[in-house]
């Protein structure tokens, strides 16, 4: 009796099936775990873009304050404890802390955005810096995020004053 062996063999051996479905896996898993990646990326840039927008806003809505130095109850641009431009930081989050609007010469308290995410304005004033007429105000907005903790957006403008 005669054997023929035929060498000629074509195809994949269960072996190389499995290695490759194993690899395959790995690879739509890593895919996978982009795609979390920047679905959450992309939810920290739509804060971020909300935070702007409002400090943006919140900003133009002072720019439009007018520019007296008498001391009235409701004026948005007084340097309530006058501490000029030592007191420009006042309330400002350190080190990933939580804010003290308290410490700020004003605030708007909380404002929740249609997602619910609370955020947190106040603002600083510092009388005749840098130039005498002159009022440099600094704006905060801040915002915890579960991925990123705690957010901010810092602007800062003078109004007033006559530059040469």
């Amino acid at each position: 009796m005669t054997t023929v062996k035929n060498n000629n063999q074509k195809g994949f051996s269960l072996l190389e099936a499995l290695i490759a479905m194993v690899l395959l896996s790995i690879g739509l898993l890593g895919a996978g775990l982009m795609q979390i990646g920047s679905i959450k990326a992309n939810t920290n840039a739509e804060n971020r873009t909300f935070g702007v927008g409002l400090a943006q806003s919140v900003m133009n809505d002072l720019r439009c304050q007018p520019l007296d130095f008498v001391l009235t109850p409701d004026d948005l641009l007084d340097d309530e404890d006058g501490d000029g431009a030592g007191g420009l930081n006042d309330g400002m989050a350190l080190a990933g802390a939580n804010p003290i609007p308290a410490n700020a010469d004003q605030s708007l308290g909380q404002i929740t955005a249609s997602d619910g995410r609370n955020y947190t304005i106040f603002w600083n004033v510092a009388d005749n810096v840098p130039v005498n007429g002159a009022k440099t105000l600094r704006l905060f907005v801040y915002w915890n995020d579960q991925r990123f903790g705690v957010n901010k957006v810092i602007m800062t403008t003078v109004l007033g004053g006559f530059y040469l």
